[in-house]
């Protein structure tokens, strides 16, 4: 009879006042491999690299982007494409694959924008 009644009071509670559910990647590969990653840079230049990346996602469009070259985390310049730097730096929560071809069909979606913004805004507050 507990049982009984301590599913029903959560239900009820869950029904009426619990907060929306997590944003939903929509299905967006970007979303899912940035919502909730793991960051994993250690100096402020890498920092500043991964910065630029995210900038890059928001302002170029997908073949500029796909041309775009970026440093390796030893600095050395023009060595990684962007799907290369975003899975050399962060780590998806959880785990998510990365495809390099939906990438550029789906990084201009709101749900891919949302995720970037949420990163870009992440690095810039470790900056030194």
């Amino acid at each position: 009879m507990w049982f009984v009644l301590a599913c029903t009071q959560c239900s009820c509670t869950r029904d009426r006042g619990s907060p929306p559910p997590a944003e939903s990647n929509s299905g967006n590969s970007v979303a899912a491999f940035l919502n909730h990653a793991e960051r994993q840079a250690e100096t402020d230049e890498q920092r500043r690299e991964i910065q630029r990346a995210l900038r890059d996602m928001l302002e170029k469009s997908p073949a500029e982007l796909r041309r775009m070259r970026y440093a390796d985390y030893t600095g050395e310049a023009d060595k990684w494409s962007i799907s290369q730097m975003l899975q050399h730096y962060f780590v998806p929560n959880p785990p998510a694959a990365l495809d390099e071809q939906r990438l550029f069909q789906e990084v201009r979606a709101p749900a891919a924008r949302a995720a970037i913004r949420r990163q870009l805004d992440e690095v810039g507050g470790a900056l030194q």
